[in-house]
């Protein structure tokens, strides 16, 4: 049901709500505006005056749902107690994210082009994308004080790698490259988790790290 008209705030939720389950049911190709308008209630017009280009409803809709997947990872994070544990929960979340945004357009290669992405709505996804990446980056580094100092990798490059592998196996995973092998999700998260973290483990240690937990910054386009 469309919002009563005066509340801006509530007719752009129903535009982004009605985009997302275009994209989730059918995919890019159905994310049309006219449609968009049609199932949100409003007229073409307003959808333009809120996103003036597909790019901007979509990421829009994407830094939502980063935001989301912040939320949902907040449970596993408070529990998580070693490096391995971590990389299934948040290589498990971002496949669900990638099955709907990730794989339909590299929307993040479009961040400096004006003409295309809103500065707001651009700000909004940077943001988004750096509370995921912050969160996990806080427990990187609170893993690698088991190092001496002089011995431990460079967080960054420990994060690099890691997303970059959770990446892979999301476009892997949703794509039809996994039906050329019998593994599941499953099977093959948790290899590449004890595979990858065992690499990262200092000389000597047979444990996987034991961590703290970081607090989540709240979600949201002004945070």
């Amino acid at each position: 049901m469309a919002s009563k008209w005066g509340n801006k705030e509530a007719r752009r939720r129903d535009i982004l709500r009605a985009g997302r389950a275009l994209l989730s049911k059918r995919g890019l190709a159905a994310l049309q505006m006219r449609e968009v308008a049609r199932r949100a209630g409003v007229a073409l017009g307003t959808v333009y005056v809120y996103f003036p280009t597909k790019e901007s409803l979509f990421a829009a809709m994407f830094a939502e749902r980063l935001d989301q997947m912040s939320a949902e990872l907040a449970p596993a994070l408070a529990s998580v107690t070693d490096l391995e544990e971590l990389f299934v929960a948040v290589a498990t979340s971002y496949r669900d994210v990638y099955v709907e945004f990730g794989r339909n357009l590299d929307i993040l290669a479009m961040i400096e082009d004006e003409a295309r992405l809103q500065p707001e709505i651009r700000d909004h996804l940077v943001a988004s994308t750096g509370r995921v990446l912050a969160a996990v980056r806080a427990i990187v580094e609170r893993a690698l004080a088991e190092f001496e100092p002089a011995d431990a990798p460079d967080p960054d490059l420990v994060l690099s790698l890691l997303w970059s592998t959770v990446t892979g196996l999301a476009d892997h995973f949703t794509s039809i490259r996994h039906l050329m092998h019998h593994y599941t999700w499953d099977d093959t998260v948790r290899f590449t988790a004890h595979t990858v973290i065992r690499g990262l483990l200092p000389d000597g240690a047979t444990k996987p790290y034991a961590v703290t937990t970081p607090q989540l910054s709240p979600a949201g386009p002004d945070s």
